[in-house]
């Protein structure tokens, strides 16, 4: 199994975090390692969705139930078929947004788990870097104006 957590913190309100974080189908926006996310069926508390990878055929497609839970800012994709299986949960806890993989890659990834978990890092920082640098241009554009 990998398990890889980052954490950021941010001067960004949770609220503007949340509503970046919370739009499961802008995630290629911020997680370069998604090409799109579609939703395919929506059952409560769930969505079950298509989620193409930018790795290479036939690590390409994952199937992931998402619950997101307004309730505790919490994003949690269950990748149930793909590459890997397992869990990535995004929080906003506060003034941080962490972001939590427990995956068990497929036997050819798993050859090459150095590799995935060093390209899982480096997107995860570079994904919580935008979602916060958008919130905070959302936070901005919320903000009364002074005359």
């Amino acid at each position: 199994m990998i398990t890889l957590t980052i954490e950021m913190n941010s001067n960004v309100p949770p609220d503007a975090i949340w509503s970046v974080v919370s739009n499961i189908q802008n995630m290629p926006k911020y997680w370069r390692l998604h090409r799109d996310v579609k939703i395919l069926e929506r059952a409560d508390p769930y969505l079950r969705v298509l989620v193409n990878l930018t790795l290479l055929r036939p690590f390409n497609r994952g199937e992931a139930l998402v619950r997101v839970s307004n309730a505790d800012l919490t994003v949690v994709f269950n990748f149930i078929r793909g590459p890997f299986r397992g869990r990535h949960v995004i929080k906003v806890n506060g003034d941080k947004v962490v972001s939590t993989w427990m995956i068990n890659p497929t036997i050819p990834l798993l050859i090459r788990k150095s590799w995935l978990v060093s390209r899982l890092r480096e997107a995860t920082i570079n994904a919580l870097t935008r979602l916060i640098n958008d919130a905070a241009s959302l936070g901005s554009l919320n903000q009364p104006h002074e005359q």
